[in-house]
């Protein structure tokens, strides 16, 4: 392909440097290099944690690290040392971006804190991400997915009714918080576009959590009640549920009228399109 036809990538001219490690700071910088930054990827002498997050291995290497970490160039800086503190200063300098997760007082100690490497490159965006966010009285309390979504209240909603409190499966809290700092960092980069200068980024992963909670929240707000676990199913809409049919399970998910009555049809129930219980999704939903 000729440089002519080459695509460009929308963040081809941006550099990050990423000093984070295990799940939402690799997720989040990793996002940024699959539309076209380059990822300054800082390791300490001991490796990102998440190296020793196996089996499985691909090629000897933890399938999870391999998971969030492509796309990026390889570093490794003791940062307990002048030495390596020096060069990360020099490559802060050259850097767009800088994603951390490291806690508040260890960024002190080490000299790496926004009002420091900002003084150095004004045009710096810099991204905190961590647990509880860099005040109050959690900020230096460590934290693992799990926890996080026991605090944000996701355990109590999920499952089914009566079951003890149930975490999703994937490591929900830490791919919201990337996500949302990978956002925050292009919001910033706009930003920068107009003022010329950089920003500092904080983003809590209990806090992103309970933001992606919106309709939980609202039906807490509305009603003043904990909102009911419904399993497989929905208390916004029905039918809604994963039905066992003779050759396997089937999900179904309707709430627009149309699709209800499609649904009639093909099941050749259409005694129900003239049931008053079912004539809308909110009645379809109250007597599910």
């Amino acid at each position: 392909m000729s440089n002519q036809n080459k695509a460009v990538m929308p963040l081809e001219s941006i550099t990050v440097l990423d000093l984070s490690r295990v799940l939402s700071g690799p997720y989040c910088s990793m996002m940024l290099g699959d539309m076209g930054a380059t990822i300054w990827k800082v390791e300490p002498p001991s490796g990102d944690d998440s190296r020793g997050l196996a089996p499985p291995f691909i090629n000897g290497e933890s399938a999870y690290y391999l998971s969030v970490n492509r796309n990026k160039l390889g570093i490794c800086l003791d940062l307990t040392k002048e030495e390596g503190r020096q060069v990360l200063f020099s490559l802060a300098k050259k850097a767009d971006v800088l994603i951390e997760n490291f806690r508040p007082d260890l960024k002190e100690r080490l000299g790496i804190t926004y009002q420091e490497l900002s003084q150095m490159n004004p045009r710096l965006v810099y991204c905190s991400i961590s647990g509880f966010g860099q005040q109050g009285p959690y900020r230096k309390l460590p934290g693992l997915d799990n926890i996080f979504q026991g605090m944000a209240g996701l355990m109590q909603i999920n499952g089914d009714e009566g079951s003890p409190p149930l975490k999703v499966g994937e490591r929900i809290a830490d791919m919201i918080a990337g996500m949302q700092a990978a956002f925050g960092i292009m919001v910033a980069l706009y930003n920068r576009f107009i003022s010329g200068r950089g920003q500092y980024l904080d983003l809590a992963l209990v806090d992103s959590l309970i933001a992606s909670q919106a309709p939980m929240i609202s039906y807490y707000f509305a009603t003043g009640s904990q909102p009911p676990k419904a399993g497989n199913g929905s208390i916004f809409s029905a039918p809604t549920e994963l039905f066992e049919t003779a050759d396997r399970p089937i999900n179904v998910c309707i709430f627009i009228d149309k699709h209800w009555i499609k649904l009639c049809k093909v099941l050749d129930m259409e005694e129900c399109l003239s049931d008053p219980r079912f004539i809308s999704n909110p009645l379809r939903a109250e007597n599910a």
